[in-house]
């Protein structure tokens, strides 16, 4: 009798065991990627064409306005001292043709020289995406709506400014303690002048397709918004100020 007693209770202790992992499995590995959907930026920009093929930096698209505060993506007005198709030209072009201004299919495939004889891009595919973007938001006078990979809550004040002196040669001295709030490769190799790689994408110069944004079906929010427990472990670390006050306004 004992030993059948003990075979139940040893019976029942392995799916008890086989449950627990498989709940383990399910809500740290599984369930979390339900609740983010993918979302694709509007236009295919390739920083890599930008960077390496024209030769622009950062502060070509990314630059602080005269009163301090950071521009953030480029206006139409940016883009336009190199993508330079005219767009009263274009619409004049477009109404001689009988299309219809709105409708963007009919307007790319009827090759109007006032846009396409602009076209900065020789490979067919960037050719494509820089005539979606003269079409649908250049010449239509309206601001591509860029999606923000790090986009933080309206409570929260960043400032660029206050973190574009961090030097990421300074910091590789605290690469161990900053291991679980910066990517320890952005340490390696010869530190870049900027430092935008301690926030943003790694190596985002060299991208040529922009990553998905992965979007909080619940918050609304980027998957790499960034997270108030790496700014204050940063802050103390460097031994900046961690109040309140500090970052929310």
């Amino acid at each position: 009798m004992e030993e059948r007693k003990a075979s139940k209770r040893c019976g029942g202790v392995f799916p008890f065991i086989i449950g627990f992992l498989a709940t383990c499995v399910l809500g740290w590995a599984v369930i979390p990627g339900l609740f983010f959907e993918k979302e694709e930026q509007p236009v295919w920009f390739s920083h890599a064409v930008h960077v390496e093929g024209q030769g622009m930096d950062c502060e070509s698209c990314h630059y602080f306005r005269d009163d301090g505060t950071y521009a953030g993506f480029p206006t139409n007005e940016v883009c336009a001292e190199c993508h330079a198709v005219d767009p009263e030209e274009a619409q004049a072009a477009i109404a001689e043709e009988g299309i219809d201004p709105t409708d963007y299919d009919a307007i790319m495939k009827a090759g109007i020289g006032a846009i396409e004889d602009n076209l900065a891009s020789s490979d067919e595919d960037k050719m494509q995406a820089e005539r979606e973007y003269v079409v649908k938001y250049l010449i239509q006078g309206k601001e591509v709506p860029w999606l923000n990979y790090q986009y933080q809550p309206d409570n929260v004040y960043f400032s660029h400014a206050s973190h574009m002196s961090l030097s990421i040669e300074d910091l590789a001295s605290l690469k161990k303690e900053l291991s679980d709030v910066v990517d320890p490769s952005v340490f390696e190799g010869e530190a870049p002048e900027q430092n935008c790689n301690l926030c943003h994408p790694k190596d985002i110069q060299a991208n040529d397709v922009p990553p998905a944004l992965e979007r909080n079906i619940l918050s609304g929010y980027s998957k790499t918004t960034m997270k108030m427990w790496k700014c204050e472990r940063c802050h103390a670390l460097k031994g900046q100020p961690n109040a309140c006050y500090t970052c929310h306004k």
